[in-house]
């Protein structure tokens, strides 16, 4: 490679880097500033992820199973999801506390790695390259699928990944070379097999358009016969990511993502005249990112050029009718309701929508830079294709106007993206065909680049500047005083910790819920918020009165002793102060307190506990049942409590109750049928409850701990009428409770987990026909061994593991499988054989063709 050429790649890359880090300095972000990016799912989600992928690699973890993750589960479709990429390694270099940093370099160079992977593809593609391809290859980088996803930076790696499969199939239908596509597609759906799957079929499309390109005569069977070499590479390619996708294919067959809604696949359109308002600048930032239109900004010149490509008489209607195809069918993947689920796995998106944009602006860049190398030879932009963006650009800021008014950011945007589509068009004419000084034209030239790079940079500013940014010092010294404090915890045996961070003091800006903090701090916990979560383990939480917010979420909110009991819950972590629980330790304003009621991570139950079935929204009921199961008492171990007045306001909207305990204990209040966001105030004896976590629905709450016959006032407000139906309030009789765990304590079992995977623990059974229960959810995928014999488990209590067992005593072995990853990796390697012959099967093809030549 000649040394212009390694000069105008290196600048492809360090163009959108400059870029990028101009804006990370102009924005305060670390570590060029104290804020961070610790805001929407990249502060719950991503963030804790990468911590555990950093912990998993330095502790050389040889398991996909993990406490952290919720209540525990495997971290397959978890991992195979987010962590599959290779700059996440970059996280390797970094103390835990300064992450968010990592995250900062780790988009930085992802942004900036899509900018030299265009330039390559346009390189070899057109081979006619220069300073001028930068334009391009910058435009590709900073998209509107970045400006709008790049927090969401697992997904970044199929924007670089993308234009090299474009060229792997070029090649493919061109030369018969299978190799670079073959492992292009593989990397795409290993980093991210869900955009890898919208790769996938964008090959389909792409592979039609280039039979169609080099054929004069074409047909449905003629493409078929042709593609065989294209189709038998695709399928051995899919195949090969075997041991990633059979493992995450399983585990997304176990969340609640499998549920379909017939509305999603009907053929209505999504939008209006709104969309061609996105071709402009300013149209996404932080408060749109759930809900917008197509992000298919590509950069104004590039759509002016893209126009240009249409309008050119050098291009034959051939060229110009397969673009328009390929066009229509991405702009159809947006507009229409049953494509766009199509594109998305057959699920239309719970937030960021129209996911394939990337696409789009691939293909206006690609037929942009076509146009671009046509004018270079003297044509000009045609006059029609300013007229044409113009009225587009009018026509759907009008309708933004008047039909998504809340998509419209700002009146300035429209104005200035029409100015520089003029001025975009003068200048380039101009530099073209009018300047005869060639200091002019290239002053000229030099303005409209720097312009061109200043709307691209400003389109992703607009985008960032709205979030909510971290306090990068205020995290560092938080997690450093958590993992102090979590160090103090230690023992041998499994057991869970309910951990809760004041947000604020944590560095972050917005209300952070902390369901994934098991994971960011690496301990086993309960919440947890993933699009991997397990739907029987969320409906059997949910059931016992945990907060669900939504399919993804399920959070350990207010303190419950049968939870604690049920799960061995044995630490509270909490910045808040009781003298209800045990204080071990206090550290900062961050107390310690002890579970006594956590007995240990199973007990021996009878085996009528296999009966009890779970209700929704009955949580106390739910508890009742299952204690009662446990420990058979002739009085109930929940109270209900003499209600000494109720009132009710005229309006419904503020309920008074005053209430006396049958017996000593605690306190529990469950309201399944109302919005907690329209709830103003609720207070007990006079002291307002504030949830640690923002709940929303259905949340069992622990108002405290009551004397018997104690008065007990409990007022409820609210900015909306109340909803009283299903209403729940108890008090779990303490000496009958702390009777039930005494004795399980007695038949209780402690299992040590090691790092390969394993579960040892032994316990002594003096009754036939007992089930050892385990605070473990029930997963086919455990091999497990009594006294070296395999013994079934079975399901209880919803979706946790149960073990029969007679009398005698045992040693307990349990080791963790993935049965999928085995069978998986079997049809990989089998893959890369076929694939092999395959290769050679071409080779031999090709020679023989030459030979008959």
């Amino acid at each position: 490679m000649k040394l212009k050429e390694k000069g105008l790649i290196l600048g492809s890359f360090l163009l959108p880097f400059t870029i990028v880090i101009i804006l990370w300095i102009i924005l305060g972000v670390a570590p060029f500033g104290n804020n961070n990016l610790l805001a929407s799912d990249l502060g719950s989600q991503y963030l804790p992820f990468l911590s555990n992928f950093k912990r998993f690699v330095e502790e050389g973890n040889m398991t996909f199973y993990s406490f952290s993750n919720g209540l525990g589960d495997t971290i397959f479709p978890l991992s195979s999801y987010y962590l599959l990429s290779p700059f996440n390694f970059l996280a390797l270099l970094f103390p835990y506390e300064q992450l968010p940093i990592a995250v900062v370099w780790i988009i930085t160079l992802k942004i900036s790695c899509i900018g030299s992977a265009m330039f390559y593809y346009l390189k070899r593609t057109y081979t006619d390259i220069s300073s001028y391809t930068w334009i391009f290859s910058t435009a590709y980088s900073l998209c509107g699928f970045t400006a709008a996803y790049s927090i969401n930076f697992m997904w970044l790696d199929a924007l670089i990944l993308f234009p090299l499969l474009a060229l792997g199939l070029q090649k493919l239908w061109y030369d018969k070379r299978v190799t670079m596509y073959v492992i292009i597609l593989f990397l795409t759906i290993f980093t991210n097999y869900y955009l890898g799957y919208m790769v996938c079929i964008f090959a389909v499309g792409y592979s039609i358009y280039l039979y169609l390109k080099q054929n004069a005569a074409t047909s449905f069977l003629g493409f078929v016969r042709e593609g065989k070499v294209f189709f038998i590479a695709s399928i051995l390619s899919g195949l090969s990511t075997s041991f990633i996708l059979l493992p995450a294919l399983e585990g997304m067959l176990q969340t609640k993502k499998t549920a379909f809604s017939l509305l999603t696949f009907l053929p209505y359109p999504k939008f209006g005249l709104s969309f061609f308002s996105q071709f402009g600048i300013g149209n996404v930032d932080f408060n749109l990112r759930l809900d917008h239109l197509p992000t298919v900004f590509s950069g104004l010149l590039i759509v002016l050029l893209f126009l240009t490509y249409f309008l050119l008489p050098s291009i034959s209607k051939k060229e110009k009718r397969l673009a328009l195809y390929l066009t229509v069918l991405l702009f159809l993947s947006f507009w229409i309701e049953l494509f766009n689920t199509f594109w998305h796995m057959f699920q239309s998106p719970a937030g960021f929508p129209y996911r394939n944009t990337f696409i789009f602006s691939f293909i206006m860049v690609k037929f942009a830079y076509e146009a671009f190398l046509r004018i270079r030879s003297k044509e000009k932009i045609p006059v029609k294709a300013p007229v044409i963006f113009s009225t587009g650009l009018i026509v759907g800021y009008a309708a933004l106007y008047l039909f998504n008014r809340e998509f419209l950011l700002s009146y300035s945007y429209p104005a200035i993206s029409l100015v520089l589509v003029w001025c975009y068009y003068f200048l380039f004419n101009y530099i073209q065909l009018t300047a005869k000084s060639r200091w002019l034209k290239t002053t000229a030239a030099a303005f409209m680049v720097f312009t061109i790079f200043a709307e691209l940079g400003g389109n992703y500013w607009i985008s960032l500047k709205e979030i909510p940014f971290g306090n990068q010092q205020a995290f560092e010294q938080n997690y450093k005083e958590q993992a102090k404090v979590l160090s103090t915890i230690e023992g041998e045996n499994l057991f869970r910790i309910k951990h809760t961070v004041d947000s604020k003091k944590a560095g972050y800006l917005e209300k952070n819920n902390g369901y994934n903090d098991s994971i960011l701090y690496g301990y086993s916990g309960i919440s947890s918020y993933t699009s991997t979560l397990h739907s029987d383990t969320q409906d059997t939480l949910a059931a016992l009165g945990l907060f669900q917010k939504n399919d993804r979420r399920i959070g350990y909110v207010d303190d419950s002793q049968v939870v604690n009991f049920l799960f061995n819950v044995t630490h509270q972590i909490t910045p808040i102060k009781t003298d209800e629980r045990e204080l071990l330790s206090e550290n900062n304003q961050t107390f310690v307190y002890q579970n006594q009621e956590a007995v240990g991570l199973g007990f021996l139950v009878p085996e009528s506990f296999e009966k009890v079935h779970l209700a929704a929204n009955k949580p106390l009921v739910n508890q009742e049942n299952l204690l009662q199961a446990i420990q058979k008492n002739e009085e109930p171990y929940f109270k209900t409590t003499k209600k000494a007045a109720e009132i009710i306001s005229k309006d419904k909207k503020s309920y008074h109750l005053e209430i006396n305990p049958v017996s000593d204990g605690e306190l529990y209040f469950y309201l399944p049928n109302i919005n907690w966001s329209k709830i103003e105030s609720l207070t007990v004896n006079g002291k307002k409850i504030s949830p640690s976590m923002f709940i929303h629905t259905n949340q069992l709450f622990n108002l405290g701990y009551f004397s018997k016959n104690e008065l007990v006032v409990l007022e409820l407000s609210s900015s909306k009428q109340l909803t009283l139906k299903g209403l729940e309030l108890a008090t779990l009789d303490q000496q009958l409770f702390t009777t039930l765990t005494a004795a399980k304590k007695k038949q209780a079992i402690d299992l040590r987990w090691t790092k390969k995977g394993e579960l040892f623990g032994n316990i002594s059974v003096k009754k036939e026909n007992q089930l050892l229960y385990l605070s473990v959810p029930y997963d086919d995928n455990w091999l497990i061994k009594a006294n070296g014999k395999k013994v079934k488990q079975v399901a209880v209590a919803g979706n946790m593991m149960a073990i029969p067992l007679d009398e005698g005593t045992y040693s307990i072995a349990m080791v963790y499988r993935s049965m999928s990853f085995y069978a998986g990796g079997l049809i990989t390697l089998t893959t890369i054989i076929g694939f092999l012959i395959f290769r050679y099967w071409i080779h031999i093809k090709k020679k023989r063709e030459l030979q008959s030549c």
